[in-house]
């Protein structure tokens, strides 16, 4: 069984500077690690400074993968993204590399390392049951699927049209295929770190955060952009700035959503992590940036 090590933690811990320097330890230890992006927006060309990606210099010559795979007009999904990512990971295996798995997105983690089961798609169902009354819709899943209907936010129509979408595409109750959400089970040998802040520092590197993306011009990176898909249109930093570019509100006023947006996002990052049994908690405000890299590499070279 393949050991993945795993860097997982909220936006702007700084977990792309602390990968590279615990690679760079790794190697000097005598492995080769190779470093495999977990970033939904990272895949995306155009969008370096939306996905905060490392530059050449920043990457110190260790081996990134999973950035700049697709243009931003294109969907991109979990189940692509696990292809992809696992294959990419059997590659750098198969050449006695040490595969690194880095990154915040939750759902793209767990499809990578966890045998999860992702219902069907079908844009043109999904259209159609978009138009339909929520409140017929949670009738219809409450006669089906009462657990799933139990479970559903009535105020939340997004969540409500998925479900139906999945009963209607798959004849099952979406409660059945959560099951493999419940079970931490996958194809690999795990060593997974968490990098974190105390909560009011991390917040205020949120800010630091968007002023920096803000001064390298974020802004005229999605003004050129020619069209976002769904998934890209929805990344922090592209729907905070795409009314600006239409002229529809200031630049203050996309900073101060910028900044709401993400700290939000990153509370519920925390709180998708902390579920996961597997994560070996590391604080850079306990113990600093070189003792957490230091706990890090000594999880990491443990499993090695």
């Amino acid at each position: 069984m393949t050991t993945l090590l795993c860097l997982v933690g909220p936006t702007a811990a700084g977990k792309s500077r602390m990968a590279v320097e615990v690679a760079l330890e790794l190697e000097a230890l005598g492995h080769e690690p190779e470093i495999v992006s977990c970033d939904s927006m990272g895949v995306y060309r155009q969008l370096d400074i939306v996905a905060d990606k490392p530059s050449e210099s920043e990457r110190s010559g260790i081996p990134h993968h999973l950035f700049d795979v697709v243009d931003p007009s294109e969907e991109f999904t979990a189940p692509r993204y696990r292809e992809l990512a696992r294959k990419t990971i059997a590659e750098i295996a198969g050449r006695g590399g040490v595969p690194m798995l880095v990154g915040g997105s939750g759902l793209w983690f767990r499809s990578v390392v966890d045998d999860l089961e992702f219902a069907p798609t079908d844009p043109s169902v999904r259209t159609r049951l978009e138009a339909v009354d929520p409140a017929e819709l949670m009738e219809r899943l409450r006669a089906a699927d009462p657990v799933t209907a139990d479970r559903l936010d009535p105020r939340n129509p997004r969540r409500i049209v998925r479900a139906a979408e999945v009963l209607e595409l798959t004849g099952r109750p979406p409660s059945e295929l959560r099951d493999s959400w419940e079970r931490y089970e996958g194809p690999y040998d795990l060593v997974v770190a968490g990098l974190t802040w105390d909560r009011s520092v991390l917040l205020q590197r949120v800010e630091e955060r968007v002023d920096r993306e803000i001064a390298a011009g974020v802004l005229q990176e999605v003004r050129s952009v020619r069209s976002f898909s769904r998934s890209a249109g929805q990344a922090l930093g592209v729907k905070e700035m795409i009314p600006v570019t239409e002229g529809l509100e200031t630049m203050d006023l996309a900073r101060t959503k910028l900044v709401r947006n993400t700290k939000n996002f990153v509370r519920r990052q925390i709180s998708w992590f902390k579920r996961d049994p597997r994560v070996a908690w590391v604080s850079a405000s306990d113990l600093g940036w070189e003792g957490a890299r230091r706990a890090i590499v000594e999880r990491f070279s443990a499993a090695l």
